[in-house]
């Protein structure tokens, strides 16, 4: 029987306390054992928890496409049996001894989320930080650090201080970085990897989807993708008449339409309890939003700063938030949300009329006014920028 679970038996919160301490101190003494041995100078380790998605996925798939044979790929993630990575990448799980080694004596790291406290960046180290977020809606970092609590703010100053270069895609993405994230190091700005594929759509990943998701080739798709709620269990802020919006959807866009839901990864366990009818699909498992997004035909949401890329598409985005003003409350918004450039909603009844009375030249105006004030660096290049970066460096 395994030790955390012996543990468990004596106690169960004693027991887990016990096995998390331990287990920190074995992974710390690793880390620091493997730190002894030589840095590794064509060894990039590309992290993203989730899996294999995000920005690092992107630029992976972009440094593998180079079929360059001085180039040792590693990728780590919390959930390996689901990468998909391409040809050339090894792919070990979160905190496993091959990734410990990795880390340790890697020449390049690229993470997108900020690194455990037991990781320590060596001298002839080279981190580079994607972030997992663009334009941000909802205050982070800094500006929400009354709610982060002092050990992440604690690890999060160590990471910034010890990163050697932030991705960013837009002077807003900047100046929040400096202002907002305990960071004063240098900044590539040439736009978000994961956004390259809503810029300059990839074939066969369009017809790859929709046969994973049984979906026809000439069903439009309308993504309903929300953000998570913090300290919620149940899914009421996440529910739609779904027939009301493909009846509403039909009536002004015609075609035959399907509606795919996508939770939030910190939620989506929660997509199971969602009453799903006819022309319904739960999508919260696909491994990668961007590609829903770049095939999808329309985007409702309510928070979630995906509302900003999706708009690179050209293709028409609209906010349905029941619960906003007590969301603004709990979590505050860098804009007025009021003001952000999508039709908006409170109710379904609203959400329909929105739809009906949908204008895409207003739309398009008022997208391009918004986005003139954040100053965009999106050219559908940015995985190869990053990647040329990390040659540069090597």
């Amino acid at each position: 029987m395994a030790l955390r679970e012996q543990l468990k038996k004596l106690s169960p919160e004693w027991g887990i306390n016990v096995y998390k301490k331990f287990r920190y101190l074995s992974i710390t003494a690793l880390f620091g054992l493997f730190r002894l041995l030589p840095i590794q100078k064509n060894k990039v380790v590309i992290c993203n928890v989730w899996g294999f998605g995000d920005n690092t996925k992107y630029v992976t798939e972009e440094l593998a496409a180079r079929q360059r044979k001085d180039l040792d790929l590693i990728f780590i993630t919390n959930h390996p049996e689901a990468a998909g990575a391409p040809k050339g990448v090894t792919v070990y799980k979160s905190n496993s001894m091959k990734a410990i080694y990795s880390l340790a004596t890697a020449r390049i790291w690229l993470d997108n989320n900020r690194k455990e406290s037991y990781i320590k960046k060596r001298k002839k180290q080279y981190y580079i930080q994607t972030w997992h977020g663009g334009i941000a809606l909802k205050k982070i970092e800094k500006d929400y650090a009354a709610h982060l609590g002092k050990a992440y703010i604690k690890n999060a100053k160590r990471d910034s201080a010890m990163t050697d270069l932030y991705i960013s895609n837009s002077d807003f993405c900047t100046k929040m970085y400096r202002r907002s994230f305990w960071y004063k190091g240098p900044i590539l700005e040439c736009g978000s990897p994961r956004n390259d594929i809503l810029i300059k759509p990839k074939k066969g990943i369009g017809e790859r989807l929709r046969k994973e998701l049984g979906i026809g080739k000439d069903t439009k798709i309308a993504l309903y993708a929300p953000t998570y709620r913090e300290g919620k269990n149940n899914v009421a802020a996440y529910s739609l008449e779904y027939d009301r919006l493909i009846s509403g959807l039909t009536e002004k866009f015609g075609g035959n339409w399907i509606v795919a839901v996508r939770l939030h990864p910190l939620v989506a366990a929660q997509s199971s309890a969602l009453k799903y009818g006819r022309g319904v699909i739960n999508a919260s498992y696909y491994r990668d939003i961007y590609e829903l997004m770049s095939e999808s035909d329309i985007l409702i949401t309510d928070y979630s700063n995906i509302m900003f890329e999706f708009s690179l598409t050209g293709k028409p985005v609209f906010l349905y938030a029941s619960d906003k003003r007590e969301y603004d409350d709990g979590r505050g918004f860098y804009f007025d949300y009021s003001t952000l450039p999508y039709d908006q909603a409170e109710n379904m009844e609203q959400l329909e009329n929105c739809i009906l009375e949908f204008n895409s030249t207003y739309y398009e105006d008022r997208v391009k006014e918004f986005f003139k004030g954040l100053v965009l660096y999106e050219d559908g290049l940015a995985s190869k920028a990053v990647a040329d970066k990390i040659l540069e460096v090597m």
